[in-house]
């Protein structure tokens, strides 16, 4: 049985108090949300309507996608190696989704050169961006991009004169779009607006931005990405989970500004990393709203009313001693915080941010140190690669839980509908006719009638 310390219990106080209503409309939005019916009508090779068969269907990839940064991929070298063959195979076996970087300042690291191919030199953590899509094709992962621009990572090179930098914004968006437009379909347009905590970079330091910046970046993003991309508006974890006020909740407004100025944000990314960055009574300051289940979805019915389709876009949750038996800890909280969010109708996508212990983002030279972010522990893999118990949690919701593996009997005049959760499915349908194997996908934004020709 886990033990916490302290300060540990008491940021799962209310994460854990029970409450039979709230428990049944996560339940009940599950099913609501994330499930569809299906009616099938079977035609044999013949043209001729199927009188009887037998139809399994199996969940082969989810709708909704469960993802993570892919910041690490063949990032590991000399002794370590070894490690990039255990990375890719557990993080295809777990997500389906992988983030691809375009921090400004590793994509173009002097104006005109960029580090798109495979092959481009080595930055840690910042893989050519050609790599991971690559990597996304080959097994079968959306791809995300992330961010076009953030005020923290931006190059060296930029001009300090603000006319001048909106053309390099125009520039810098229109050569992302002709090569990845028609491989990515996600991408954070902008990253932490209004994060003014955050490091600002020297050009932001001196006012050499352009006026209204951020409505700016998205109308370059809507004229140069098709309509079909989804364009978001990624903010931090303070701004996205707390300063709730209703109506008047400073993200909610930031965000129904742009939309009202027809921008097309089409997207809105929460990020959700309660690493308490060096005194742990943060988090506990934190808890009262962060791990609040009630608290959790007011936000998500707040930005659902939007109407965008809202994504948690980054997740550290840590894992650390000062919790007592941190390992509990991070696995706990990752299965109740990702039971809410996916149960509502708003979200489409959850990312956990670092996969890998000792991979978060920090200076070279403390990469195998537990410094910076990464004394939190916030991986799925320890260091040595092996599962932590919210890796195995996540499987087991993801792929045990939350899928769908069943058999119909399907008969001509008969209700032959098909119920399971949103996704792409492999189908064998036995009749008379034969054995046949289909692909098929149930799906919100699919008609919710569809025939079959064998």
């Amino acid at each position: 049985m886990a033990v916490f310390s302290e300060a540990g219990q008491k940021t799962l106080s209310k994460l854990l108090a029970y409450s039979p209503e709230f428990d049944a409309r996560v339940r009940c939005s599950t099913e609501t949300a994330r499930k569809r019916a299906l009616k099938l009508m079977i035609v044999a090779p013949d043209g001729k309507p199927v009188e009887r068969a037998s139809i399994h269907y199996k969940l082969r990839r989810h709708e909704f996608r469960f993802g993570a940064n892919a910041f690490m991929l063949n990032q590991f070298r000399g002794e370590e190696a070894w490690k990039n063959e255990v990375y890719a195979e557990k993080f295809t076996r777990l997500f389906n989704q992988a983030v691809v970087p375009f921090y400004w300042d590793a994509y173009e690291p002097e104006r005109g050169t960029f580090r798109q191919e495979k092959g481009s030199p080595y930055i840690y953590r910042r893989p050519p961006a050609d790599e991971v899509v690559e990597f996304c094709e080959t097994h079968n992962l959306h791809a995300k991009g992330h961010p076009m621009v953030w005020h923290t990572l931006m190059p060296e090179w930029l001009p300090r004169n603000q006319f001048r930098l909106l053309d390099e914004y125009e520039r810098h968006i229109a050569g992302i779009a002709e090569r990845y437009a028609d491989k990515i379909h996600w991408f954070d347009v902008y990253n932490e607006g209004l994060q003014l905590d955050s490091v600002f970079h020297e050009i932001y330091k001196q006012g050499n931005v352009p006026e209204h910046h951020i409505e700016k970046l998205f109308q370059l993003a809507g004229k140069y990405f098709p309509a079909s991309t989804e364009l978001i508006y990624n903010e931090g974890p303070w701004m996205s989970w707390n300063n709730y006020h209703n109506s008047y909740t400073p993200l909610y407004l930031h965000v129904r500004r742009l939309l009202d100025l027809g921008l097309p944000v089409r997207g809105l990314g929460l990020q959700y990393h309660i690493a308490f960055y060096g005194k742990i009574e943060t988090l506990v300051d934190w808890a009262g709203q962060m791990l609040d289940p009630a608290h959790i979805y007011a936000h998500m019915d707040l930005y659902g009313s939007l109407g965008l389709p809202l994504n948690v876009s980054e997740i550290t949750i840590p894992a650390e001693d000062l919790l007592g038996d941190g390992f509990a800890y991070q696995a706990l909280v990752a299965e109740k915080m990702y039971r809410l969010w996916f149960s509502h109708p708003a979200m489409s996508a959850i990312t956990w941010w670092n996969m890998v212990d000792n991979t978060a983002y920090q200076a070279p030279d403390a990469i195998n140190n537990n410094q910076g972010e990464n004394r939190y522990l916030g991986g799925l893999l320890n260091n040595d690669m092996t599962e932590k118990p919210s890796y195995k949690v996540l499987y087991d919701l993801i792929h045990h839980e939350w899928t769908t593996d069943e058999t119909l009997e399907y008969e001509r005049e008969g209700r032959n509908k098909l119920y399971g959760f949103c996704g792409d499915y492999d189908v064998v349908i036995r009749s008379d006719a034969g054995t046949f194997e289909r692909p098929l996908t149930i799906s919100k934004y699919e008609p919710d009638i569809q025939e079959i020709r064998l």
